[in-house]
């Protein structure tokens, strides 16, 4: 019976692709880049009751031809679901919802008039199903190893751990390596090796604020915790010169992990993507200083890099999908003054120039833009000597106390070293504002990010 259901799932699938009844949406983002609150918000929108819901620039509902959105019940249960329902409730009570720890998935059912001819009148309404995916921002990190082996993994990670943000924590554990017996690869020591490598990662991500770590299961192994695929780590770029048992075993582990977690990852989650959005944290790599910004460059263009773009057919969307629409996105833009979100866009293009570039090569089209899924922070202005000064207030992430300032201007390109040696970027961190729960989120843009990504499948 379950088999039969499955096939007829399946089917329908088949055929909603063949006809253009179904889309799916990969939403990609390193942690910290908000694709939990993104996916929240973006369902909030469009399952709302329809004269509630304020997207201005999304033109099925300006056109009145948007019914609504439902999620879908019929989703297969050994699908993870995304918890939606609550994940709102706490952005509702001013909270944001924990980080992603796994995958999950959530299917809407959206219904819409034909825009017109034949088709507006034949039928009173069409459907789009919608698939949206959710997972750890940590395990993107991986899928750049696919394209190299284990001894080109180890010297491209020493190059990272000499950058002046990571050199410093990185030499406690290169002197700890040098002490390593290589003949030695028993159990015993290589979980010891991966528990202090991973600690190591762990230092990285919080006091240097990095955001290039491999592998992103150390970080978070959901299923895999405990298992040998994960007693993977870097040995040093001299003690790869002459074989031994230690290195043998690692080269193992390596190509294991590549063929076991990180190819089945991107097969299930990444190959069927028909439109993607790139959620890109700024202003967080602003705050952090020059090697954090250019770090966060050099990560998004290696994970790009991995992702197939192009037109697609109705053949192709069957058998070889390509991601034909791709949304790059400067999240948290409510933490600015509005004279600033233009800054933040062009800071961005520069950021993703050659995946931009490439992306346009490959006729696919792209758009950039800042946004706020969920919007923490009123506009206003204070009366200063200068005159009137545009300031935001909201709730401090740190305190929890409301305030109000200036949170500064945005470099409109890459800044240089020089900027950071004398300038300290302070951008804001906002809790959520309580709301009822029957009002829908407030947003910025997020109405012409769904006119970008859907409008066109909706008419």
């Amino acid at each position: 019976m379950q088999i039969w259901q499955e096939f007829q799932q399946q089917s329908q699938q088949l055929t909603k692709r063949v006809f253009n009844r179904h889309l799916r949406l990969g939403v990609t983002g390193l942690s910290g880049a908000g694709k939990t609150a993104f996916i929240t918000s973006l369902v909030n929108q469009l399952t709302a009751p329809v004269d509630t819901v304020r997207l201005p620039f999304f033109s099925p509902l300006q056109q009145q031809r948007f019914l609504g959105g439902r999620i879908d019940t019929s989703q297969a249960m050994q699908t993870p679901r995304f918890s939606y329902e609550s994940n709102l409730q706490q952005i509702q009570q001013g909270q944001w919802p924990a980080s992603t720890s796994s995958w999950s998935q959530l299917s809407l059912n959206l219904r819409y008039k034909p825009a017109g001819g034949l088709a507006a009148q034949l039928t009173d309404y069409r459907e789009l199903q919608l698939d949206v995916v959710d997972y750890p921002g940590e395990w993107l990190l991986d899928l750049p190893m696919l394209q190299q082996d284990y001894q080109s993994w180890c010297q491209f990670s020493w190059q990272l751990f000499e950058k002046p943000h990571r050199a410093e924590l990185a030499a406690e554990f290169a002197a700890y390596l040098q002490q390593v017996d290589l003949d030695d690869d028993s159990e015993l020591q290589l979980q010891q090796l991966t528990n202090t490598y991973s600690a190591l990662l762990q230092k990285f991500r919080l006091q240097s604020h990095a955001c290039l770590l491999q592998p992103g299961r150390l970080l978070l192994p959901a299923e895999l915790a405990g298992t040998p695929l994960l007693q993977l780590l870097p040995l040093l770029p001299s003690q790869l010169q002459q074989p031994s048992k230690l290195l043998s075993r690692l080269q193992q582990h390596y190509a294991s992990y590549q063929k076991l977690v990180i190819t089945p990852f991107y097969q299930q989650y990444f190959a069927g993507i028909d439109h993607q959005v790139v959620l890109v944290d700024c202003l967080s790599a602003l705050n952090a200083g020059y090697d954090v910004l250019q770090e966060l460059q050099q990560a998004l263009m290696l994970i790009l890099q991995s992702f197939h773009y192009g037109p697609t057919g109705w053949w192709r969307r069957l058998f070889k999908p390509r991601i034909s629409k791709v949304l790059f996105a400067a999240s948290k833009a409510d933490q600015l003054t509005p004279e600033q979100h233009k800054n933040l866009t062009l800071l961005l293009q520069q950021l993703l120039q050659q995946p931009l570039q490439d992306s346009r090569y490959q006729y696919c089209q792209s758009e950039a833009m800042a946004l706020s899924a969920v919007v923490c922070s009123d506009i206003g202005q204070v009366q200063t000597a200068e005159g009137l000064q545009a300031c935001l207030q909201g709730i401090s992430a740190q305190s929890g106390e409301l305030i109000t300032l200036y949170p500064g201007e945005v470099p409109w390109s890459m800044p240089s070293p020089l900027l950071f040696s004398h300038h300290r970027f302070a951008f804001p961190a906002f809790l959520p504002r309580p709301i009822p729960k029957q009002q829908v989120l407030p947003q910025l843009r997020l109405d012409q990010a769904l006119e970008f990504l859907l409008g066109d499948h909706l008419t």
